[in-house]
């Protein structure tokens, strides 16, 4: 199961949250969280990896917008 760093804004250096996943989501699908009884749609707008500089691991990144 992938983990996953989860970014609200594109300039955001630290994820709003990390996570697994069963499947590595895809630019154009949608998330649903459900926060407080109330179910937000998220969309998954941007897809990366970035290599972590401790270890040099590459970890998955997605950007996510409220829809």
């Amino acid at each position: 199961m992938p983990f996953v760093d989860v970014f609200a804004d594109e300039d955001d250096e630290e994820p709003l949250f990390a996570t697994e996943f069963d499947f590595l989501p895809h630019k154009g699908e949608f998330l649903a969280l459900e926060i407080d009884a109330e179910l937000l749609h998220l969309e998954v707008v941007e897809v990366w990896h970035r290599q972590d500089e401790d270890d040099g691991a590459f970890h998955a990144c997605i950007r996510i917008e409220t829809n």
